[in-house]
This record gives structure tokens, C-alpha cells and sequence, in this order.
């Protein structure tokens, strides 16, 4: 058994989830076969308590992750870990990230820029000319368009993407074999076909259960440099992927909408709780620029920093991944009270920032 066989079967291991079995390996980093690590040793992992390392001890059905592997490959499908190269480097900063993701289509597309384009499934006339006139804009300055494929908003968001020569990503709120609604089965042959990617978490054969697509919206966020929300109401999907993108550190926009409108009702509070009001890509891409791989203009270069010998030593372990405090600590063999003042000092010097769950990476200054 291999690590993508290993986590394949540690996730039908009821209650363990993603974040437990990251700890795992960040404790254990060059465990085989997580299976045979004794109970004792599996209760020095953060968050397995007994009951848990009881359940993991027995898991007797150790041949899923081979057959889940194989059933893959008939569907032209490729699942990547947490720790393959393959694995998105935007989706990787998050806290929240999936330890697996199920890939169709071209893996590569999902280490792009992009930007997740969301809204109402009930989309007015307004909402149809507004997503289609965004997505040409960004299309046309080297955007990948992320979107859920849900009716409404995000259909037209993906179609767009396709007839306007750009490229687009899918992430699903069931099992890569599972497309849901039904009538956009045609849609997603299409997204593959044209150099996107079909993504989810969830295994093959789930269902497209209520619950999951909330549970989906952090990737189509993490995914992306940032969300832009064409029409929501108060209580619509769109706004709950708009909050993840808070949480994960990236910018949001909304399409403002008229006071009267039910369904700009959501997008018209994201602006004056402070999303970026937009009306054309070029509003979206203006923002974007510094955190851009390939720029479509050229970005103005920041000023040379002054460091300490310190701050030059902490900044030369970071990179564009995040890594934990009590990480990095251990690796400058520092205790975590004489590493915090250095990376509070190279974080108001812009080359150092802070994201969810103790993590630090390089700034858009370094």
C-alpha cells in the first residue's frame, strides 16, 4: 500500500477527516503503512484521542484504497495527495485543504491563475449579461474560470469560459462519476474536453447529498486567487464561497445590484461589509496583479527590504507554501517566544504572511 492507497482507506476511518490525517503524517512523516502504528503511537497524533486510534486499528477493509485507485483509472481519473507535486499550490495555503482531491482532465490547469465566478442559481437577465461580459475579460487576460456547476450562475459562468477560449475547473459536491445536475452532463464533457478539470473530494459513487456543497465551496475558493459574486440573495451558496475566500486570505468582489433585487440582495451586503465592487474584468484583474503567476501587464517591483540577520535567516525557510510556526521553530531549532517578534517584524515588513491555523509563508514583498 502506497500513501494515496494509505489516506484512501484512513478516510473511510469514520470520524478521522482530513485535518486528523495530515497530523498524522506530519507526525510520523515517513510512516508506510499507517495501520501498523500501535495505538499508543497513533494517540501522540493531535486530535486522535483512544476511541479514534481504536477505530483506525480496526479498519479491516485495507484493499479500498487499491480498488478506489483502480475504479479511478477507468474513469480517467487521476487522485492526487496533499503531499504530490500534482496537488494545487493556491488549494495547499488553505487551512481547510482536502487531504485527496479526485482530478478529470488536465491536472496542470489547476496550477494557473483563476478565479472563482459564483452566484444565484435563480439568475436574472441581468445576471446572465454580467457573468458573460466578466468572463470574456478575464478569459482574455489569461484567467482559468472556477465555478461549482451548478445551474443558474455557474453554468453560464463555465459555457462562457469554453466559447470565449478560455479554460475552466469544475469542483463537484459528489463523487467524480456523479454529475450533478443531470442535464449538465454534456457541460462537463465539454470542460474536460477543453483543457479543464472535473475536481472533488468525495469519493467515488457519493451522491450529491445537501450537505456536500457547502463542504465543496472552500475548494472553489481555495482554488482561486480570488471569488467574485455575480447575484446572490441573502441565504444563497455564493455567499458562504465568499466567506471561505475571507477566511482564506483572499480578495472577494461583487457585482453591485439594484436595492429592490432579491437576488443582488447577498452581493449588495458583501460590499458593504467590504467586498470589491466590480464591473469588468479589468476591476477584478487590477487587483489580482501582485498575486498573479503571469501578469498581463507588468507588475511594479517592490523596494529592497531591510532585514536583520534574524529576519534574513526565518525568511530563507519560508516559501509560497505555508508551514506551521511550531514547524519552522523546530527546523531554526528556536522556541516558538524568540520566533513570533521575528515573524510579527518581517510580517510589517510585508515579506512574511500570516494565514489561518499558525501558518506563515513568504509575502508579495520577498
Amino acid at each position: 500500500m502506497d500513501r494515496i492507497e494509505a489516506i484512501l482507506n484512513l478516510l473511510q476511518v469514520k470520524g478521522l477527516g482530513s485535518s486528523r490525517i495530515k497530523n498524522l503524517y506530519r507526525t510520523y512523516p515517513d510512516c508506510l503503512n499507517p495501520f501498523q502504528l500501535t495505538v499508543t503511537e497513533l494517540c501522540q497524533i493531535p486530535g486522535i484521542d483512544l476511541i479514534t486510534a481504536r477505530k483506525i486499528k480496526a479498519f479491516s477493509e485495507l484493499d479500498f484504497g487499491a480498488r478506489e485507485r483502480a475504479n479511478a483509472r477507468k474513469l480517467n481519473t487521476i487522485i492526487v495527495s496533499f503531499y504530490d507535486d500534482k496537488y494545487p499550490q493556491l488549494l495547499r495555503k488553505i487551512y481547510s485543504s482536502p487531504v485527496l482531491l479526485y482530478i478529470r482532465g488536465d491536472w496542470e490547469v489547476l496550477h494557473q491563475d483563476a478565479l472563482a465566478v459564483v452566484g444565484t442559481r435563480s439568475m436574472t437577465n441581468y445576471g446572465r449579461t454580467v457573468t458573460r461580459r466578466l468572463v470574456q475579460d478575464l478569459v482574455e487576460m489569461g484567467l482559468v474560470i472556477v465555478s461549482g456547476l451548478a445551474l443558474g450562475i455557474d453554468t453560464v459562468a463555465h459555457e462562457a469560459a469554453l466559447e470565449y477560449g478560455g479554460k475552466t475547473v469544475a469542483v463537484l459536491g459528489s463523487g467524480i462519476d456523479r454529475i450533478y445536475p443531470d442535464r449538465n452532463r454534456s457541460l462537463a464533457r465539454r470542460i474536460v474536453d477543453g483543457g479543464g478539470a472535473l475536481v472533488s473530494e468525495f469519493p467515488i459513487g457519493t451522491k450529491p447529498d445537501a450537505p456536500n456543497f457547502p463542504q465543496r465551496n472552500r475548494i472553489i475558493s481555495g482554488l482561486s486567487l480570488g471569488t467574485v459574486v455575480v447575484e446572490a440573495g441573502h441565504r444563497s451558496g455564493a455567499i458562504l464561497t465568499a466567506l471561505n475566500a475571507v477566511d482564506q486570505n483572499r480578495d472577494v468582489f461583487a457585482v453591485p445590484g439594484r436595492v429592490t433585487d432579491k437576488q443582488s440582495a447577498g452581493c449588495n451586503r458583501l460590499i458593504k461589509n467590504g467586498a470589491i465592487p466590480v464591473a469588468r474584468g479589468e476591476d477584478i484583474v487590477d487587483q489580482l496583479l501582485p498575486h498573479m503567476q503571469k501578469p498581463p501587464r507588468p507588475v511594479q517591483q517592490s523596494l529592497p527590504l531591510d532585514l536583520t540577520a534574524e529576519e534574513e535567516k526565518v525568511l530563507s525557510l519560508l516559501t509560497p507554501d505555508p508551514i506551521h510556526i511550531d514547524d519552522l521553530a523546530q527546523r531554526l531549532k528556536w522556541d516558538v517566544v524568540t520566533l513570533l517578534p521575528v515573524l510579527l517584524e518581517l510580517e510589517l515588513k510585508g515579506a512574511v504572511q500570516q494565514v489561518a491555523g499558525k501558518q506563515f509563508m513568504k509575502g508579495s514583498l520577498s
